[in-house]
């Protein structure tokens, strides 16, 4: 069975076991005790699979229609009486990774960038991005798939 078919199969495995649950329900005196307990038991679980399958071939779906590749931004923060703007080249996970950060940070926040090669890059509320990043939807979808890693993220202590 393709993995795409599978959410439908736990979808329509958790439609009969509600509907089976709904029989035994409806019927007093049909089932034992601990049939009727089994089968509640199982439907959120049934639905929890579905869920996360779902998730995996949406985020399947997703990448599959996204070309990984480097892309180059600029990172400029305030400095003393100026800014402070450096490029860096960035694969797709880091570029993600980046993407999440900079999205989720607020200003108490404080992280910055370990490219190899190059000197520690702070990221703050107040660094701004020249460039593109991958969208949103890409990043959540590396993260549901499992396959965002963030080595290069560092999170500082305040």
């Amino acid at each position: 069975m393709p993995f795409a078919a599978l959410p439908l199969f736990y979808l329509l495995l958790t439609l009969i076991c509600a509907a089976g649950l709904g029989a035994l329900l409806l019927r007093p005196g049909a089932a034992r005790a601990g049939v009727v307990w089994a089968v509640a038991a199982l439907l959120p679980v049934l639905a929890a699979v579905t869920a996360a399958l779902t998730g995996q071939a949406s985020a399947n779906a997703t990448l599959s229609r996204f070309s990984a590749q480097p892309l180059t931004v600029t990172l400029v923060n305030p400095a003393d009486g100026g800014t402070d703007a450096r490029p860096v080249t960035l694969n797709t996970n880091d570029a993600a990774c980046l993407e999440r950060t900079l999205r989720l940070m607020t200003s108490t926040t404080r992280a910055s960038l370990q490219v190899p090669g190059l000197a520690p890059i702070p990221l703050s509320a107040a660094t701004s991005l020249e460039g593109q990043l991958p969208p949103q939807f890409i990043t959540e979808a590396l993260e549901v798939r499992g396959d965002l890693s963030c080595g290069i993220i560092r999170e500082e202590e305040r």
